[in-house]
């Protein structure tokens, strides 16, 4: 019994009632006397096979309500079998006795027809996209079970339209729904006969590719449908603002089950297998990546990473330390570029190698910069205060948070807050921002120099920005990449680079920077080339805040 489920042996039960009624309905009729004497109660015959008659109903009802599929097979011939006993007596005794038996039974038919079809309905409701119209991630939960039990060898593609929510900014969302139906139709009308689509959440869909027999299949089945080449939507609907042409572009994911897997997997795990190898082409060229175990090891460790920084932002495990900049020519304290570091409770140092990349995986690293910013600005306030020339303090933005909107009004509030002087205040980017969102990105940096904050490019020479929109970016300071500085005293065509560089970074003019200069020589031969700051080891590692405050008050003095 423990093996029979809850839906089985509610049928069962239900089939049995239904039967037993029947049964006595039977033979009450065939019984000689037709009412029942209990004490001064007289209970006619007829009204008792109502009572079964009722029962038989509910019944038939509660099968349906337990299975709609099964119960309202079982149902329709239990109830085809009470019409044909209802109708034996007018057919062959020609009396109509029997017919409110009939008219009960029929309206009993139709009420499970009625409530079948609602219950069909909904379950359709359920298991469809609003949107789309493709079977949801619960169909595909159950499809996904199905398949994998027949144990053939199939791949599953997780693929997802690229900056979507970017699409419902610039297009609006009526227009984003309308964007999400088209792809749909454009997956469905590609796929075989026995291929399946799903619409997972949002841009986010599932196709099942059943006919498949290696990886290489599946990876060319996918390169077909989805084209390195951006898909061309014109916003046609008649609700929407026609004319405007909307180009989409796609990342998937690839992973291909066999046997073996099929019993160390569920639907779901195999979904995140997927979704873990789409995720994969943010780091790649190409927008198709097929799934590997060590994926889900790098997975492991992110889910780690970003565990530590919620953990280190909620108890203060993070820090700051300050590494000085200063003139190349007489060694004048210019400013500090301000660094985040992690100490664990137990004393250990993590690495920012460890959790800036993971952080920048994910949201969590507009919190670290909103955390460094804030705390570096309230720190370094007194500090200003107390010299008299000041200096500066950088502090390092990511791409997403620079590239955000609002973000020089969030500067703008910090600012407010703090009372920390706005030409006293670095804001350091990299090439990336102006890739991820350039228009975002340089209005934000239009606004921030409008309030008297400057603005640093980092990395500079690394990069793939041309000279073009280089020579267009409003930034005050070049920042010229360690990477670079490491050959110079031994490199020709480095040296010849660096000059470039800092040529490059004059005829812009802006100022230039080199960072990671970690030895005299190195250093001589930048004075030689004019760069007009340093940052290094040669002149100043990393320093805790008291050490940079009173390196500050000995240039304050």
């Amino acid at each position: 019994m423990k093996h029979i489920s809850r839906r089985t042996f509610v049928l069962v039960l239900c089939t049995i009632l239904n039967l037993a009624c029947a049964f006595l309905i039977s033979y009450i009729g065939q019984a000689r006397e037709q009412v029942i004497r209990l004490g001064s109660f007289i209970i006619p015959m007829i009204s008792i096979q109502g009572i079964f008659s009722a029962l038989q109903t509910l019944t038939c009802i509660l099968m349906v309500f337990a299975s709609y599929k099964i119960g309202i097979v079982i149902a329709s011939i239990l109830s085809c079998r009470a019409l044909v006993s209802s109708l034996m007596p007018i057919v062959h005794y020609h009396t109509l006795s029997s017919l409110p038996g009939v008219v009960s039974t029929i309206i009993s038919f139709v009420t499970l027809l009625i409530i079948y079809s609602f219950y069909k309905k909904a379950s359709l409701n359920s298991l469809t996209d609003y949107i789309t119209g493709l079977r949801n991630r619960r169909s595909y939960a159950r499809e996904m079970t199905e398949r994998m039990n027949e144990n053939n060898p199939l791949a599953l593609v997780c693929v997802e339209i690229e900056s979507f929510k970017q699409i419902n900014n610039d297009f609006g969302m009526q227009a984003g729904d309308y964007i999400l139906q088209q792809v749909a139709n454009k997956f469905t009308s590609q796929l075989e006969k026995d291929d399946m689509v799903f619409t997972i959440t949002g841009p986010t869909f599932a196709v099942v590719f059943n006919n498949v027999s290696s990886v290489d299949e599946a990876l060319q089945k996918t390169k077909s449908l989805v084209k390195p080449q951006p898909m061309s939507i014109v916003l046609s609907n008649s609700s929407l603002e026609t004319g405007k042409t909307c180009m989409v572009t796609f990342a998937a994911g690839i992973t291909f089950i066999e046997k073996p897997a099929f019993t160390r997997k569920n639907a779901s795990a195999i979904l995140k297998d997927a979704e873990t190898a789409m995720l994969a082409t943010r780091n790649r060229e190409s927008k198709v990546c097929v799934f590997d175990e060590s994926m889900e090891n790098a997975e492991t460790k992110q889910k780690e990473a970003e565990f530590l920084i919620r953990e280190s932002l909620e108890h203060d495990y993070f820090y700051l330390v300050y590494q000085p900049q200063f003139t190349t020519g007489k060694k004048k304290l210019r400013g500090f570029e301000t660094l985040i570091r992690c100490k664990k409770p137990d004393g250990s140092i993590v690495s920012p190698g460890y959790f800036i990349p993971a952080a920048e995986k994910s949201n969590l690293i507009i919190k670290i910069d909103d955390y460094v910013l804030r705390r570096a600005m309230t720190e370094f306030k007194p500090i200003l205060d107390s010299m008299k020339k000041g200096c500066i303090l950088s502090i390092n933005v990511s791409a997403k948070n620079i590239g955000s909107d609002h973000f020089a009004e969030k500067i703008e509030k910090l600012l407010d807050e703090t009372q920390f002087p706005s030409n006293n205040l670095e804001i350091e980017i990299t090439e990336y921002s102006f890739a991820e969102s350039m228009e975002t990105t340089i209005a934000n940096i239009q606004a921030l120099r409008a309030l008297g904050v400057q603005i640093a490019l980092d990395d500079f020479g690394t990069g793939y920005t041309s000279i073009a929109q280089l020579m267009k970016l409003p930034v005050n300071l070049l920042k010229i990449d360690k990477s670079l500085i490491d050959d110079i005293e031994t490199s020709q065509t480095m040296r010849d680079m660096v000059d470039s560089v800092i040529y490059m970074g004059h005829i812009m003019n802006c100022e230039v920077i080199s960072e990671g200069v970690e030895n005299e020589q190195q250093l001589s031969l930048l004075k030689e080339h004019n760069c007009d700051f340093i940052q290094g080891f040669v002149w100043g590692k990393p320093q805790s805040f008291s050490d940079a405050e009173q390196l500050c008050k000995q240039e304050g003095a």
